[in-house]
């Protein structure tokens, strides 16, 4: 007939998989995020019938059906073998609402429903009933849910994943900044904070990121710009009204665009203006970052620009770029741009994902924001406000990483990490890019995975194209429970100290760094649940 079980969302479940773990039970805090999985199997095709929920916290509970993408590329730098595969396979990730035909049921093999419990939960012991299907075909489940006398704080902790506005105009064909793709947007800032982001990278300028040299994508720049007799007219009442919106949202710190291109400064962002009523290209990768005309053009841009954010009050929550990973081979052209920008902002913070300590040393950065694999003579030299992030590169050495093909436990664990090496900020490259690399052409991300085939399946993405909005995946939720565990563990650093929160991630075994941690989900759950119960007992 057909088979059900609880298990715990560490366990990304393939649909062949021989053996599941099971898990009854868990523990949260009353304003945590918390979730769980059904896994269910028919001897026979199954469809169009209801979940039922029966449990005293029903109204706190949403279920979500998981679907399976294919994941072409697993792995496709240096690996390590701490991955599910090693080659192409189905794997679970998108977390699909339950549309009119409630729940489906594919033959002989596993379904998955992820179970999400969220509010201000009362405190105790909850039992969870989960039961579906019909006559001689209904199964049922349970789960005990225990939810803890404290709350997870909220830290000084800044977390930003680049936002892609091309790729929500090229999936739902809607013109950049129109009404409707307005609304779908805001959806998708709506969900990045809901998953602890709090910086946004604001378009100024049509971002010039993972762009072949060349070429272009399709315009985004909120900034207005005219080209007079007298010189440039600049508008930013779009800017300052989009700034305004993402705040009332949640976004608390603003990414402003890069002003020079990718990997060294070389060349101009993409920018627009009108000129006798028609919109022209002004400046793209013809045009030298340090030469005369572009040169001239930021020292008309920059102060007008400072002095707008600074009459809106947005000025100190503005975060300014330079150029994305710029490298050792391009430091003079990287001075030279830091310099101009630098003339007109000097008071400006300028931060930049870098993984030579060098360009930190010689004050080219205020704010550092280091790849995991190379942060290490960072943190040996105790840089202040330290931030780091990951990408396609740091996939080896059991580094943790949001890939299709590690494991969910891969991917939390970057909370305790983040802690234990007191990092203030994370950056991750993509929250919504559905290109294929350096942007040649536009992708549909239910099909194509990895970028064309120029990165590991998932790097690119964490959140799907939904009929008016985005469909979250199981990478977005399990990153989000490790900023839970964050939080959770400085919760637990206010009440007992954190050299005694330092001894339990040691005893479990965790290092300091990025590259030691339990490779156990169960020895990993357990650690966190005792942690719980400390923080909820601890005075």
């Amino acid at each position: 007939m057909g088979q059900i079980l609880t298990a715990s969302s560490l366990e990304k479940i393939l649909p062949n998989a021989k053996k599941i773990p099971v898990e009854k039970k868990g523990k949260m805090a009353k304003n945590e995020v918390y979730s769980f999985q059904i896994a269910f199997k028919y001897d026979r095709f199954i469809r169009d019938f209801d979940l039922t929920i029966n449990s005293k916290i029903k109204e706190f509970i949403t279920v979500r059906q998981v679907e399976y993408v294919p994941c072409t590329s697993p792995n496709t730098w240096q690996g390590d073998g701490y991955m599910i595969k090693d080659e192409p396979f189905l794997c679970p990730d998108v977390l699909k609402p339950f549309d009119k035909r409630g729940v489906f049921g594919r033959y002989n093999i596993w379904n998955v429903i992820w179970v999400t419990v969220k509010g201000n939960l009362p405190v105790g012991k909850h039992n969870i009933e989960l039961s579906m299907g019909y006559d001689e075909y209904k199964l049922s489940c349970n789960y005990t849910l225990e939810v803890l006398d404290y709350e997870l704080p909220k830290i000084d902790f800044t977390y930003t994943n680049w936002f892609h506005y091309d790729s929500i105009a090229n999936y739902y064909n809607l013109p950049v900044f129109s009404k409707k793709y307005n609304e779908i947007m805001y959806k998708y800032i709506e969900c990045a904070v809901n998953h602890g982001m709090n910086m946004l990278l604001v378009p100024m300028f049509t971002p010039p990121l993972d762009t072949r040299e060349g070429s272009e994508r399709k315009t985004a720049q909120l900034v207005d710009i005219c080209l007079t007799e007298n010189g440039y007219d600049f508008n930013f009442d779009r800017l300052i009204e989009f700034m305004k919106n993402v705040k009332k949202l949640g976004i608390e710190y603003f990414e402003m665009s890069h002003l020079f291109t990718q990997w060294g400064a070389k060349a101009c962002p993409k920018i627009v203006a009108k000129k006798n009523g028609r919109r022209i290209k002004i400046f793209g990768w013809d045009d030298s970052a340090t030469g005369e005309k572009y040169t001239h053009f930021l020292s008309c841009f920059l102060p007008k620009l400072r002095e707008r954010l600074i009459s809106e009050g947005l000025y100190d929550k503005c975060r300014f770029h330079i150029s994305d990973e710029p490298n050792e081979a391009c430091l003079q052209e990287y001075k030279g741009a830091k310099d101009i920008f630098r003339k007109y902002m000097p008071d400006a913070l300028i931060t930049d994902a870098l993984s030579h300590y060098d360009f930190y040393k010689d004050g080219l950065v205020d704010s550092a924001i280091c790849a995991t694999d190379a942060i290490q003579v960072f943190l040996d030299n105790n840089v202040p406000n330290l931030w780091a992030y990951y990408c396609c590169a740091q996939s080896d050495k059991n580094l943790s990483n949001r890939f299709l093909a590690f494991p969910s436990l891969r991917t939390r664990v970057l909370g305790v990490q983040l802690y234990l090496n007191k990092i203030k900020g994370f950056l991750h490259w993509g929250y919504n890019f559905y290109n294929s690399i350096l942007s040649d052409v536009a992708i549909n991300p239910y099909f194509v995975t990895d970028a064309g085939g120029g990165f590991q399946s998932g790097d690119g993405f964490v959140v799907y194209p939904g009929e008016n909005g985005p469909y979250d995946s199981i990478r977005h939720e399990c990153f989000y429970d490790g900023f839970q565990d964050m939080y959770l563990l400085y919760a637990l650093e206010k009440k007992i100290g954190r050299e005694s929160v330092e001894k339990i991630l040691f005893d479990y075994g965790f290092e300091k760094g990025f590259y030691v941690y339990p490779h156990n989900e169960k020895v990993f759950l357990e650690m966190i649940n005792k942690i719980k119960v400390m923080t909820s007992e601890a005075k």
